[in-house]
């Protein structure tokens, strides 16, 4: 959740670079509506660039995340491509200005 709160504060830079943010959730143990309480912390401007999926029977993102709590986080470019990730755990995700390095590698 901290990590939602920090990236909300610099959602204006991720808009510039015409960026969406998607977290996608596992381990949520309410489902769908602990998804909606997640949502709820997400300030309206913000709903459009941070955006919250549900994955729990791991379908999608097994893919990329095999393990069973993984925090890493992956750049994907709109053809569905990997450009960049950066290792992530329960304590220390990526940091806005991280995954901004990326994108900005990638626009060019």
């Amino acid at each position: 959740m901290r990590q939602l709160v920090q990236l909300q504060q610099q959602t204006s830079d991720f808009e510039k670079l015409n960026t969406q943010l998607v977290f996608v959730y596992r381990e949520e143990t309410d489902g769908v509506d602990g998804l909606k309480k997640i949502e709820e912390k997400i300030e309206a401007k913000n709903r459009k660039t941070i955006l919250l999926g549900l994955d729990l029977n791991k379908k999608s993102s097994a893919a990329y995340s095999s393990q069973n709590r993984t925090f890493d986080n992956y750049v994907v470019d709109s053809k569905g491509i990997v450009r960049g990730v950066i290792d992530g755990s329960l304590k220390d995700r990526a940091t806005a200005n991280e995954l901004l390095k990326i994108l900005k590698k990638v626009e060019k």
